[in-house]
């Protein structure tokens, strides 16, 4: 079963159902992006506030193959922390979707993605909401490029869609506004393609 919140889909369970006619083509093709098993893979870094003069933390470690990012935000200033790492030229030229396996709190966090699309000069940020999950459970999350919203320091900018071919990098972002601790771990991180729509 699959519950549609926001720019993602939550994923119910360990495994998808799908209907009778459906085959085992008409499934999504994916492939491991990040298990965070392979301490030569570690590419991930922070990104934080501080480089606008804001007084958030944040970082990732790597404690039993999971990615554990954490820190504490202070809205008394830019208010963020993030982590990113880079991407091979032509990566994601044909994924439709990220899926992750995560275990977040109760805090709201984003999936961003940048490539070499600018605004007016400005780099653009294309992104969308993890949905809100029961804090302390493992759980599978599907997120679409095509839906991707694109935003330059934070603001909504009418800018082109995201342009898959062009991607560089992929990273998870907290700006909620709301000052104190947080943690989101991360088991692995897919790279899916979705089949084609069978037409009769």
């Amino acid at each position: 079963m699959r519950l549609r919140t926001g720019f993602a889909t939550l994923l119910i369970g360990a495994a998808l159902m799908t209907s009778p006619a459906q085959t085992q083509a008409d499934l999504p093709t994916c492939q491991l992006l990040d298990d965070f098993s392979d301490p030569g893979a570690r590419g991930w870094r922070s990104v934080n506030d501080g480089v606008m003069g804001g007084r958030s933390a944040g970082s990732g470690r790597i404690d039993g193959a999971r990615m554990i990012f954490q820190g504490r935000i202070n809205t008394n200033g830019g208010g963020f922390a993030s982590l990113r790492r880079d991407l091979a030229p032509g990566q994601l030229s044909e994924v439709t979707h990220l899926r992750f396996r995560l275990q977040p709190d109760a805090r709201r966090y984003r999936v961003i993605l940048r490539g070499t699309q600018t605004y007016f000069g400005r780099s653009v940020a294309y992104q969308a909401d993890i949905p809100a999950t029961p804090a302390g459970g493992w759980t599978e999350i599907d997120i679409a490029l095509s839906d991707l919203e694109p935003s330059v320091f934070g603001r909504a900018v009418p800018a082109k869609t995201f342009d898959r071919t062009r991607a560089q990098s992929l990273g998870l972002i907290i700006a909620d506004g709301v000052d104190g601790p947080f943690e989101l771990q991360v088991d692995w991180i897919k790279a899916c393609t979705a089949a084609p729509q069978l037409r009769g």
